[in-house]
């Protein structure tokens, strides 16, 4: 996933009680955005990478993250809540394809 690709919403749930009130909005199972950023991985907690979407923004804030390094950053959403999609028309291709995954 890079800035300008299509990513459909395949998981909206348990939010982290921030994202309530540090996001614009949430994002909606189904739905489909433009990612407007990639947010590289600054956490050893998380682990993956995050998204900021168009349309929807996060508060900016300064995040201590390991070594005692401060950084500016925007509120943001995990990657792995999406799934990048070529076609915004196929979304529902793509919604059937994750609900499958789920029941193996």
């Amino acid at each position: 996933m890079q800035a300008g690709s299509y990513v459909v919403c395949i998981n909206d749930s348990n939010w982290n009680k921030l994202a309530y009130k540090k996001m614009s909005e949430l994002p909606v199972k189904g739905k489909i955005y433009r990612i407007r950023r990639v947010i590289p991985n600054f956490d050893t907690n998380c682990y993956e990478d995050g998204v900021a979407l168009e349309g929807i923004f996060g508060e900016w804030d300064f995040y201590k993250i390991s070594f005692n390094k401060t950084i500016f950053e925007e509120f943001h959403f995990l990657i792995s809540r999406f799934k990048e999609i070529d076609d915004p028309t196929l979304v529902e291709d793509v919604l059937e394809e994750e609900d499958l995954l789920c029941l193996v």
